[in-house]
């Protein structure tokens, strides 16, 4: 039991590591691509206003292309450019008046930088969202064809601004008497590269912290449970010891008061005494074969097995004692139906629950037991009608020495462990044990294996 408590404690710290971690690393990262996203809108805004080009006064090598769309080709440049004279093999410089410099340069420095390390082209499209023609400083770049074809994505996008791939765009008017429209387009392709490798290098730094949290808690959780741990097996010791030490004594009792019973015929007393020495031994017994389930001595030999045989070689004996009674046994158990496990264990597994279910049931009551089978799993359940088990004593039933109603006690007979050792039983099969009762419906035992 401590070590499974260990493992979920360890599962759950870890389980809260990877969220937060998740969490951080979500955040980062969507700071980052916000503010990508905000800068790159704020770029356009600022090339909007200065009509497609940048504020800044430069002279850099570029080029730029004008497409028609009937094929034909013919430079467009923008006003303020100069070609370069025939004959030369030299890029063409802009030369911008001093005064477009002052009024158009209405972004701050940051935005300015941004734009100037930033591959940006201005598309012009006519009334029918045609390309007439586009102008960018790098036009080395891009080829005509991709151009066609973002323009064509951002138009059917239908937004003012977007993004196609690395590519954000914004789609405005040049002027009011003019029928053209003006497409801004910005490269993010590095800054978008760029964030990809934030986010690998968060999510790495993130996986290496929660290693080293990992261990760190494995650590402290099994430091924390340690005194637990040996308390707990400590105190399993006690009762083998105990148990084993009560077993002579008690032998030697009923030894003795078997020769009593033989020299004065028996009595009241004496037969008081033999039923207490029979109830302490069976206590004893089901102490020693819960001890060694729990200290692992008492391991289940996994070996395939007929398992319809073993529940019937079970039942039939309760089948007439149940009669005797006034209960009746019905039994729904499929022939060859095998299971791998220790066959013992099960069948001892099987005369806990029906003789819990012969105790608890009503007078006159059925007792049902049952087998399915389910792919690889098998489906046993004990079913009895009675009075239900409360709500709150199913989360205990499993419990050692725990009994729904004390004040029966002495009525029925039993000390608390059957169903401690049928849930052992059970995890040492790596199987599931549940128990469901509800008024009028009686009480189910369904295990799992």
């Amino acid at each position: 039991m401590i070590r499974r408590l260990t493992r979920r404690m360890i599962l759950l710290v870890l389980i809260g590591l990877l969220l937060a971690s998740a969490g951080v690393v979500a955040a980062i990262n969507w700071m980052n691509w916000n503010s990508l996203s905000s800068q790159a809108e704020a770029v356009l805004d600022m090339l909007a206003e200065n009509g497609g080009q940048r504020p800044l006064s430069m002279n850099r090598q570029g080029g730029e292309g004008l497409r028609e769309n009937r094929g034909d080709a013919s430079s467009a440049k923008p006003e303020g450019t100069q070609p370069p004279d025939k004959g030369e093999d030299r890029p063409w410089t802009r030369d911008e008046p001093e005064q477009q410099n002052k009024t158009k340069n209405r972004g701050s420095t940051a935005m300015i930088n941004a734009a100037s390390l930033s591959n940006y082209y201005t598309i012009t499209l006519d009334e029918n969202n045609q390309v007439t023609g586009w102008h960018s400083d790098r036009a080395d770049l891009y080829l005509d064809e991709e151009i066609t074809r973002l323009a064509a994505s951002a138009v059917q996008g239908g937004k003012a601004y977007g993004r196609v791939g690395t590519q954000f765009y914004k789609l405005a008017e040049t002027d009011e008497a003019s029928s053209q429209r003006m497409l801004i387009v910005v490269d993010r392709r590095m800054e978008i590269q760029n964030a990809w490798e934030i986010l690998w290098v968060t999510v790495l730094v993130a996986l290496a912290e929660d290693a080293l949290l990992s261990l760190a808690a494995v650590w402290l959780i099994r430091r924390l449970v340690k005194p637990v741990d040996e308390a707990m097996e400590k105190q399993k010791q006690f009762v083998w010891d105990a148990s084993h030490e009560l077993k002579t004594p008690l032998a030697v009792i009923s030894a003795n008061v078997e020769a009593l019973a033989g020299e004065t015929g028996g009595s009241k007393p004496l037969e008081y005494i033999q039923s207490e020495v029979k109830r302490t031994d069976g206590l004893i017994q089901n102490l020693l074969t819960l001890a060694r389930m729990e200290k692992g001595t008492a391991q289940a030999a996994h070996q395939r097995f007929d398992l319809s045989r073993a529940l019937l070689e079970v039942a039939l004996p309760f089948e007439s004692a149940m009669f005797e009674t006034g209960k009746e046994l019905t039994m729904d158990i499929p022939e060859g139906v095998t299971c791998v496990g220790d066959g013992e264990m099960i069948k001892q597994l099987a005369v806990i629950l029906l003789s819990n279910a012969q105790k608890y049931s009503n007078d006159g009551g059925k007792i049902r037991l049952s087998l399915e089978t389910k792919g690889e799993k098998r489906l046993l359940k004990v079913h009895n009608t009675g009075p239900a088990i409360p709500p709150e004593a199913q989360e205990r039933i499993f419990d050692r020495f725990y009994r729904v109603d004390s004040s029966h006690n002495r009525e029925i007979e039993g000390n608390g462990l059957g169903l401690a050792i049928a849930r052992s039983i059970v995890e040492a099969h790596k199987g599931k044990i549940s128990v469901h009762s509800a008024e009028g419906e009686g009480t189910t035992f369904t295990v799992i294996l």
